[in-house]
């Protein structure tokens, strides 16, 4: 219920058809377990359908409800990503993404990694 999810065909392992998709389905509800992660190659029509597109779920202009439309006249197709993602659209993924892209860092990683360990060290002294 948190992220919008597709509804797929067969596919070839990573790369399937879209048959539907769903914008922050309700709990239950959802077609499939692979959700949208919000990296598209989309046709330039979108544009014109996202100019005239109501509020969606949220109250916000959904890009899945012009993706939809769009869907009645070009083929969509999802692309199974492999690899780590980051929900920063909440607090924790946005400090979660930020964590993992520092250590990561040639300039920051190694002093930052030390400063999470002491930080880390700290909080078991506190429990």
């Amino acid at each position: 219920h948190q992220y919008g999810v597709v509804s797929v065909g067969e596919g070839d392992g990573r790369l399937w058809p879209v048959n539907g998709m769903v914008e922050k389905p309700p709990k239950g509800t959802a077609p499939s377990n692979l959700i949208i992660m919000g990296r598209y190659i989309l046709q330039p029509e979108i544009f014109d359908l996202l100019s005239t597109q109501e509020k969606g779920a949220g109250g916000e202009i959904q890009i899945t409800d012009a993706m939809k439309t769009l869907m009645e006249t070009q083929p969509f197709y999802a692309l199974k990503y492999e690899g780590r993602s980051y929900d920063c659209g909440s607090k924790l993924g946005f400090l979660q993404a930020n964590v993992a892209f520092a250590l990561e860092s040639k300039e920051l990683g190694e002093k930052f990694g030390a400063d999470i360990i002491k930080i880390a060290a700290d909080l078991q002294r506190k429990a």
